[in-house]
């Protein structure tokens, strides 16, 4: 065989193996058409994903607790959702892990309805107020009232029907998801009256399945490169990653809607005490109310589910959980 031709047959070689590097790694995400992490809005608008080799495909659930599920059914590489599922997935000892938090909506609050709707918690004492029970708002209505000394009779009312029941006069008030408050505004119009929860949170984490945790890392540390790019992009541009967030999430929010919520959010990915101290708080709910017989809620159980490294050889400022 001649020399050329060798070379030319190495040089082939190479240039499929060049071609096999370079192909995309995919990554299966449990994530909707939501507004709540904008760095993830970015990297799919500017394709940030490229740059870490990554190719991932998303699937859209109706809550995060489907995701979740799906998650530690192995159907998912990870997913995102609020803390909650997360807190209840611990107590029952799932397999999964939680890399990072992405963002936080750090403005809580129940509805009601004027023109005589009340304007403070103690007012809503007695009153019945409309809540999706056993979920993470049900827990913040909770909190909140015990902290005020007062009880209210919480009523059964599922997400959807929030609105009509306030309007019909159904319930007093209404403890809805984040997600829906400026829905609700554009509904009452005048009308519309919001009671402030102060300190009350809610997170959205980053949870991987156990496979991924394991036996790959660094496709985490890659996902979350690309949505630390995304981040400076949040800070650097807000109007422009308002603009991307709404082509993200299409016609499930308007701009508009999306720029009037944009204050209640925190956009920072980090792994931080906070979202250890709502998880720990949750589960000890979750275990006094019933909703779950298992496990015992305290800081070494959610800490045992916490991964740091893959953010922390990113940002090492922004971890502060071992």
């Amino acid at each position: 065989m001649s020399r050329r031709l060798v070379a030319l047959l190495v040089a082939l070689v190479m240039a499929a193996g060049g071609a096999v590097a370079a192909t995309p790694d995919p990554v299966v995400v449990g994530w909707g058409k939501s507004p709540d992490v904008p760095q993830l809005a970015e990297a799919v608008d500017k394709n940030l994903w490229a740059a870490q080799n990554l190719a991932p495909q998303f699937v859209p659930f109706v809550t995060g607790r489907d995701a979740f599920e799906a998650l530690i059914g192995g159907q998912l590489d990870l997913a995102i959702m609020a803390e909650f599922p997360a807190v209840v997935g611990a107590m029952r000892n799932a397999k999964f892990a939680v890399p990072a938090v992405l963002s936080a909506v750090t403005s809580i609050r129940v509805i009601t309805k004027g023109p005589t709707g009340a304007q403070t918690l103690k007012e809503l004492a007695g009153s019945k107020i409309g809540v999706p029970i056993g979920t993470n708002v049900h827990f913040l209505l909770a909190e909140a009232l015990k902290q005020a000394g007062i009880t209210a009779e919480l009523v059964t009312v599922g997400p959807t029907d929030l609105l009509p029941s306030l309007l019909r006069g159904d319930i007093a008030a209404a403890m809805a998801f984040p997600s829906s408050y400026q829905g609700m505004k554009h509904a009452l119009g005048a009308e519309y009256r919001e009671i402030p929860l102060p300190g009350a949170a809610q997170f959205f984490i980053l949870a991987a399945s156990e496979k991924v945790a394991t036996g790959n890392p660094d496709l985490i540390r890659r996902f979350l490169a690309a949505l630390l790019e995304g981040e400076t992009l949040v800070l650097k541009d807000p109007q422009e990653a308002q603009e991307a967030d709404a082509r993200y999430v299409g016609p499930a929010m308007s701009l508009d809607a999306i720029r009037a919520s944009w204050p209640d959010y925190q956009f920072r990915i980090e792994l931080d005490k906070p979202v250890l101290d709502l998880m720990v708080r949750e589960g000890q709910w979750l275990h006094d109310a019933g909703f779950v017989k298992d496990g015992t809620a305290s800081p070494e159980l959610f800490s045992r589910y916490m991964l740091p490294g893959p953010l922390k050889s990113l940002a090492p400022d922004r971890v502060s959980l071992q």
